[in-house]
């Protein structure tokens, strides 16, 4: 019985998966789709004006800024007539939720690893125990980056929850930040980040690389605005979402009581249509 409940609950981390999986020239899967950001470039300070020393540079970073959404998706099947999520979380880049995820082009590192970097912050939030409620609620760390001192980012941190009914298999998506508490049903939570360049990367570019081209190198969020409305500070949700962010602030697991509660709360919200 013993080696039976210990097998359980490895089977149950392993359907956790904490790793974040980077997917490209791989098509998102819109019924997948968590939760996405939408970028938007504020055209202003100095690096902007570097970059706009030729219309050919910032016209291609205005491309890639504007246009791409970066996103989490979560697979899930349905086993002895039970949803439950399957595999890693998925990380996108793409210009809609049901596109191919395409990440900055390999000639320009500096911006390609560093868009990669960012959205591969996201943080599994171990809870205390393993239960079965772990196949059907997750629990993430992400350190939004909101400002930039000359050495290093400042950061906000930030809580999400995806999680999935195990009979009705509607899924929710949760997420503290900036002191307010998001959440959608049915359909991905998603937001608009107004982007602010701090610095870039030169590289040769044009005909026989003569030319320059200047690439984001450092960049923040200096505003993140949601599609929809927070949940009131009464809100059960609004308080509990804080025990996970908590609990990483503290640097200590998620309590099972806590993890519970989350749980019953995202059942009540997807329980029906």
């Amino acid at each position: 019985m013993l080696i039976a409940l210990l097998l359980s609950a490895v089977t149950i981390f392993s359907q956790s998966s904490p790793q974040v999986k980077r997917i490209e020239g791989e098509r998102v899967r819109s019924e997948e789709v968590m939760i996405f950001t939408r970028s938007k470039l504020i055209e202003e300070g100095s690096a902007v004006t570097l970059m706009s020393g030729r219309a050919e540079n910032i016209n291609t970073v205005r491309y890639n800024m504007n246009t791409y959404r970066v996103g989490y998706s979560l697979a899930s099947e349905k086993i002895d007539r039970v949803y439950m999520f399957t595999g890693p979380v998925k990380c996108w880049r793409s210009t809609s939720t049901g596109g191919i995820s395409e990440w900055p082009e390999a000639k320009y590192p500096a911006s390609r690893n560093e868009t990669i970097r960012r959205a591969m912050l996201l943080k599994f939030i171990t809870p205390a125990e393993l239960t079965d409620e772990m196949r059907n609620l997750r629990i993430y760390y992400l350190p939004s980056l909101i400002d930039h001192d000359g050495k290093e980012y400042k950061v906000e941190p930030t809580a999400i929850a995806f999680f999935i009914h195990p009979e009705t298999g509607n899924r929710m998506t949760v997420m503290i930040r900036d002191e307010h508490v998001y959440g959608s049903v049915n359909k991905p939570l998603s937001a608009t980040s107004s982007i602010y360049i701090k610095d870039t990367k030169s590289y040769s570019a044009g005909p026989f690389g003569l030319g320059t081209a200047h690439v984001p190198y450092v960049f923040y969020s200096k505003q993140v605005q949601f599609d929809t409305e927070p949940f009131t500070e009464d809100n059960q949700l609004n308080v509990l979402i804080r025990y996970a962010l908590n609990a990483v602030k503290e640097k200590q697991p998620l309590s099972a009581e806590k993890f519970q509660k989350i749980y019953n709360e995202m059942i009540r919200y997807t329980g029906g249509k």
